[in-house]
C-alpha cells in the first residue's frame, strides 16, 4: 500500500514533467510568432513611410541620438511638412524637370 502510494506520486512528477516541457514548447512558439508578427509590423510601418534606403538610415541615426524634433501632437497641424524627402518627392521632382526638356 504504502508502494502504491508512492508510484502514484512518482507519475504525477512524471507527468507534471512532461506538461512542463509541453508547455515551454508552446512557449516558444509563440514567442517566435511574436517576433515575427513584430518584424512584420515594423517592415509594413517602414515601407510606409517611403523612404529610400539612405534616408531611412539617417532617420535611424537621428533617432538613435535623440535628435529627432518632437511636436506637439494636440497643436500639430495636419499639413505639417516633414524635413524628410520621400523617394516619391524625388520621383514628381525629376518628371518636373523631363518637362522642362
Amino acid at each position: 500500500m504504502v508502494y502504491e502510494k508512492l508510484d502514484k506520486l512518482r507519475a504525477d512528477v512524471e507527468r507534471l514533467k512532461a506538461k512542463i516541457e509541453d508547455d515551454k514548447a508552446k512557449l516558444r512558439t509563440a514567442e517566435i510568432r511574436l517576433k515575427e508578427a513584430e518584424n512584420s509590423q515594423i517592415l509594413a510601418d517602414v515601407g510606409a513611410l517611403n523612404l529610400t534606403p539612405e534616408q531611412l538610415a539617417q532617420f535611424l541615426q537621428l533617432a538613435a541620438s535623440g535628435q529627432l524634433p518632437t511636436t506637439p501632437q494636440a497643436s500639430t497641424p495636419a499639413t505639417t511638412t516633414s524635413s524628410y524627402t520621400s523617394k516619391n518627392d524625388y520621383e514628381d521632382e525629376s518628371e518636373e524637370n523631363e518637362d522642362e526638356d
